[in-house]
């Protein structure tokens, strides 16, 4: 996958062609120009009669001619979208431009036609997911043909920030390919390694980590009682990123790392639950990529990464109902419901994090409820947050990226009682599952760390991070651009 700075480079030996662009561009024909001439009166037809869907494409063959495109794929965006999605149109293309890459395609090359340079990076990175290339697939194998984007406006090609642009893609397709991986392959061990060897070579980061009984020796019970009964032991991975010249206040990012979640000894059901939860290390991912993205560029801001790794698994020693624990915070949770286990894992962390480094704000990204899908959807996380400017960075920050989100319900008052325990400080699942369950949840994660002076913003990514089977490389992009707006 690269992104290129003109059109010859990007029809050089393509073998498919696919030309985005809203489908009053495609008829008004800016977005064609350059092209050779069988495509670009192929494209100006299908533009005429195609209409725009979330998802839809039309295609053709061209007229064999020695180095030009083989096949046309069409791609008419909305002329106009609601409020609440990207003007990247990465959604769109992401949607549209699945499976557009066959074993067959030879080099597929990509013109996208948008209006403003500034929705370069969105598009590119949501061009980038429609191509995961995590596959364990014998025989009929997925394409490893190469993928060359150019972004475009009516003024011409899209050239400024071209390595950012890469870096932005790149990101998300790590983040997309380690939630891809089954458990077997990313258990712990492989999701430390995986990080440690991402985050190599980057000047002023310096990585740790608490692993097994290192986590009960600072107090972080609660991570290593969801994590102890698993073959590879829970681990809190620490990255600091903190460069001379740093400006402005630090900033934590706290990312689920969940490689497996049964649900503990509350075991999911196989078929309709537990299948797919390989994904529950996606706020971790995003945190990760989002990481690298950040300081790979340079920014000058102290960087705190936290990802806090563990497998919900069952066995003689998982943990149980009932059970009362100490978290890091010093307050004692009794466990009612052992599949409520992320919150346990980022309170844990962003604790220890807070607490350690006394950042001012604290950013977690989770694989949080199931609630979430019901509140925001399968395409926008949902935001909780104390600060009504941070909700708003967010929700710009994820227009502006192209990975929607929605903010939902911060009311302690409200909800803090869904946790009420006769013998500990708390529960760590609600009373009430009609309670605006997901915002509850998120608030829980914020109990441990409300003693704090913090800005906290709560990033619930359940439904985008996981689609129709596969990682989606969602996150890396919202909050990316969410620490560039702080």
């Amino acid at each position: 996958m690269s992104v290129v700075a003109d059109l010859p480079a990007l029809l050089q030996d393509a073998q498919t062609l696919v030309v985005a662009a809203r489908r009053a561009d495609l008829i008004d024909g800016w977005p064609l120009i350059g092209l050779p001439a069988a495509a670009r009166d192929a494209a100006a037809r299908l533009a005429a009669d195609a209409k725009p869907s979330m998802g839809g494409s039309v295609s053709t063959l061209l007229p064999l001619v020695d180095g030009q495109p083989r096949s046309l794929v069409i791609v008419p965006l909305y002329d106009k979208i609601s409020r609440h999605l990207s003007e990247t149109r990465a959604l769109e293309l992401y949607l549209a431009l699945r499976g557009t890459a066959r074993p067959d395609s030879g080099k597929v090359a990509i013109l996208l036609g948008l209006r403003e340079a500034a929705h370069a990076t969105g598009a590119y990175m949501g061009v980038s997911r429609a191509y995961p290339h995590f596959s364990r697939k014998t025989g009929g194998k997925p394409s490893t043909h190469p993928v060359a984007v150019l972004c475009a406006t009516a003024q011409g090609a899209v050239t400024a920030d071209l390595e950012a642009i890469r870096a932005a893609g790149k990101a998300a397709r790590l983040a997309q390919r380690l939630v891809d991986l089954p458990a077997a392959d990313l258990d712990t061990v492989a999701f430390e390694t995986e990080t440690r060897r991402a985050v190599e070579g980057l000047p002023h980061v310096t990585t740790t980590s608490l692993v097994g009984d290192d986590l009960l020796a600072r107090g972080l019970r609660g991570l290593h009682a969801v994590g102890r009964s698993a073959m590879a032991a829970p681990r809190l991975v620490i990255c600091d990123y903190d460069p001379p010249d740093a400006q402005g206040e630090p900033i934590a990012l706290i990312g689920k790392g969940l490689v497996y979640d049964t649900g503990g000894l509350f075991l999911k059901i196989a078929e309709t639950r537990m299948l797919t939860m390989k994904c529950d290390m996606g706020g971790a991912a995003a945190m990760l990529g989002a990481f690298l993205t950040l300081t790979a560029s340079g920014i000058k801001r102290r960087i705190i990464l936290g990802l806090a790794m563990a497998e919900n698994g069952i066995g003689p020693d998982a943990y149980r109902p009932d059970d009362i624990i100490e978290m890091h915070s010093g307050k004692t949770m009794e466990v009612n419901n052992t599949d409520a286990e992320g919150r346990i894992c980022v309170a844990d962390a962003a604790s220890y994090v807070a607490r350690t480094y006394r950042p001012k704000v604290l950013i977690d990204a989770a694989t949080l409820t199931g609630a979430q899908l019901f509140a925001t959807g399968k395409y926008h996380a949902a935001i909780v947050t104390n600060d009504a400017e941070l909700e708003a960075a967010a929700i710009a920050a994820g227009l502006s990226s192209g990975d929607h989100c929605m903010p939902i319900l911060y009311s302690p008052e409200l909800h803090t009682s869904e946790y009420k325990s006769a013998v500990a400080d708390m529960r760590n699942s609600v009373a009430d599952r009609t309670n605006a369950s997901s915002s509850a949840s998120g608030l829980w994660i914020y109990m441990h760390i409300d003693d704090l002076d913090l800005r906290w913003c709560h990033i619930d990514l359940a439904g985008p991070a996981f689609l129709d089977n596969r990682a989606t490389g969602y996150g890396v992009g919202l909050i990316d651009h969410l620490v560039r707006a702080l």
